[in-house]
């Protein structure tokens, strides 16, 4: 069942009774209320699809038109066997040629054309149908609810998220059971009213899967986003594949994801965060949402001294920190306390404790927490957090000291188990595609621009972690050794992106023609410029393109993507790389080395880790103006 069917019904009524958009020389009823697509295995659909009624023109002249959305893995041969269908005792009349229901053909894609329906009255009623097909590279995804057992409308008009629904799911032409699919997300679900974000989760009678085109483990759990908040359907994909790449990210592929026959549009698909959870280990979130109590569905929540809680009086600016999953090791029930606390409260109760001793060494001057006598880097993997602070500083994250902001720990023996960060999460708000936010500083209010700092520069209306572990030496030391360790990739992100924008064109472009309420309006177009506009200075100038409908100008909202990743990664090249000109130390030989001569000898630079051979480092090079080529073997 259609979510809006008796919405477009009832438009449907009202066109043909109030307006010329129809042809008609009977009464109305005689209009089909609904068109369809039949699955079939000649036309290699494994589930109906629905044609969608779209309106068009103005308020005082409408026009609506159906609207067919299929699958891009199915061959010409196969559109070609792809029937129109009715639910009245109809015929068609296409090209002076009669059909009946289920033998029509559909329109060429993107070729609109007019079909007559007449009943066996002679009654007649024209109708503009148009079909389209989505990218041959984004995976077709089709949802079967079951709504026996809940409905779709339920779970989309439910905002904390508890509705749940059941069914199957057609992933690369197999079918899987669900045990469960519900909504997901806050802001972007409440601007995604006609695309809903989702959480998948399959029946543990099904094996865990690859969704087609993720490099990850198999899961069972997946997070379709709806990116309603971002016209290019390419912010997070593009941040995630950089993170990715550098060992603190998930990865992603687009999908066109069809439910009960109805086109739902294009998402990006990864694992859910919390699918890799050990039996020992948790993850937990820096947040500003306030969940609700545990008892009533919420996750365990809690604050730690020394994060703002509130900041002049807005109630919403507060830093929780929220256990978004534990492992079945942390609950089994301990001797101790008084008794009356859960397994989960104990659990949580000692992740707090841990993580205020972390922190309290995070924020003291000189990094150590005085009462356990540790270093902040005995608390946390350092090398992950300096990625991701390259990660937050690269896409100017709104979320750096909003929420957002995933951590995970593998077990809790102090002396191995260290606060992992990540994974990246949440960039629709990102890489120049956002809102200015006069609370980060006028120096970081526009966001939009690929050149200057970020992080260092931006007011702390919320406490920010990774502004907060910045002020420590070796900390930066070390984001400048991580970022020289993967400078090819933040070089390569723009034809990363070029990529991506060729393999999900025909979809992103499906999607608009589907999707009315992606943001508009002063807060919600996020989106750029409406008109051409031009940024930066001198080798970091930014031409962005105009951007005010997506229906037509997707391919600058794509392009001005393009252009944000090309200046910040010049910008990143220039700031970061490293011209070994710090101190070079030498390192006791220790075996043979990957240098053609045989070499046992080699040195290392300080500043950025790079290491050298004795034949790269010789005595005529002046200490402080010397420039040396890096090998290209990784030395241990």
């Amino acid at each position: 069942m259609l979510k809006r069917l008796g919405v477009f019904i009832l438009s449907l009524v009202v066109a043909i009774t109030m307006t010329p958009a129809f042809t008609l020389t009977a009464d109305a009823a005689t209009v089909p209320t609904t068109l369809w697509v039949a699955a079939d295995e000649a036309n290699g659909l494994p589930a109906q699809i629905d044609g969608f009624m779209v309106q068009g023109g103005s308020i005082w002249n409408p026009t609506y038109t159906y609207q067919i959305y299929l699958p891009g893995n199915i061959s010409e041969e196969q559109l070609a066997k792809c029937k129109l269908s009715w639910n009245e005792d109809m015929q068609a009349t296409v090209d002076d040629e009669i059909y009946n229901s289920g033998e029509c053909p559909i329109p060429p894609v993107n070729a609109e054309k007019t079909y007559i329906f007449t009943d066996a009255n002679q009654t007649s009623v024209s109708l503009k149908i148009i079909t389209y097909q989505g990218s041959t590279k984004v995976t077709p995804v089709f949802i079967d609810i079951d709504e026996n057992k809940g409905t779709i409308k339920a779970m989309d008009d439910d905002p904390e998220h508890k509705a749940e629904c059941s069914g199957r799911i057609n992933i690369g032409n197999h079918w899987y059971e669900m045990s469960k699919i519900k909504g997901r997300g806050n802001a972007t679900w409440e601007k995604a009213k006609d695309k809903r974000p989702y959480n998948v989760t399959l029946a543990k009678s099904e094996d865990k899967i690859k969704f087609p085109g993720v490099d990850s483990k198999k899961t069972r759990k997946w997070t379709f986003l709806a990116e309603v908040l971002d016209h290019s359907l390419m912010c997070n994909r593009a941040g995630f594949h950089l993170a990715h790449e550098m060992g603190i990210g998930q990865d992603t592929a687009s999908a066109d994801v069809w439910m009960n026959g109805e086109y739902q549009g294009c998402y990006t698909v990864t694992p859910k965060t919390d699918s890799f959870v050990t039996n020992e280990g948790f993850m937990i979130e820096q947040d500003n949402y306030q969940e609700d109590p545990v008892e009533e569905g919420g996750d365990p929540q809690f604050t730690l001294d020394g994060l703002i809680t509130t900041v002049s009086g807005w109630s919403s600016a507060y830093n929780y920190i929220t256990v978004k999953a534990m492992g079945d090791g942390l609950l089994v029930d301990e001797e101790g306390g008084d008794g009356t606390q859960t397994p989960e409260q104990k659990a949580v109760a000692k992740i707090r404790s841990w993580l205020q001793e972390a922190w309290d060494a995070i924020r003291s001057t000189d990094g150590y927490n005085h009462d356990t006598n540790k270093y902040y880097t005995d608390y946390i993997d350092i090398e992950s957090f300096a990625k991701m602070y390259l990660m937050h500083e690269y896409v100017k994250s709104f979320d750096v000291c909003a929420g957002s902001i995933l951590f995970y720990r593998n077990g809790t023996d102090d002396n191995n188990d260290k606060l992992i960060a990540g994974p990246l999460w949440d960039l629709d708000n990102a890489m120049g595609s956002t809102c200015r936010n006069n609370d980060l500083g006028s120096s970081a209010a526009d966001r939009k621009s690929g050149e200057g700092d970020f992080i260092p520069v931006i007011q702390e209306y919320k406490t920010s972690i990774y502004k907060t572990i910045s002020k420590h030496a070796d900390f930066m030391k070390e984001v400048k050794r991580q970022y020289n360790k993967y400078s090819s990739e933040f070089d390569s992100l723009p034809e990363d992106v070029e990529q991506m924008k060729n393999d999900i064109a025909d979809s992103a472009r499906m999607n608009h023609n589907k999707v009315e309420d992606l943001g508009h309006g002063t807060w919600d177009n996020n989106h750029y410029y409406s008109r051409d506009t031009t940024l930066g200075s001198g080798q970091y100038t930014q031409r962005y393109l105009a951007t005010t409908d997506p229906k037509t100008d997707w391919g600058n909202y794509a392009a001005n993507l393009e252009t944000y990743t090309s200046a910040r990664s010049l910008w990143f090249k220039n700031k970061y790389t490293c011209t070994h000109t710090g101190t070079i130390t030498e390192i006791a030989a220790a075996g043979a080395t990957c240098t053609e001569d045989g070499n046992t000898g080699y040195w290392i630079c300080e500043e950025c880790g790079k290491y050298f051979s004795d034949a790269e480092v010789t005595t005529e090079i002046e200490e402080g103006s010397w420039v040396i080529p890096a090998l290209g073997h990784d030395i241990q």
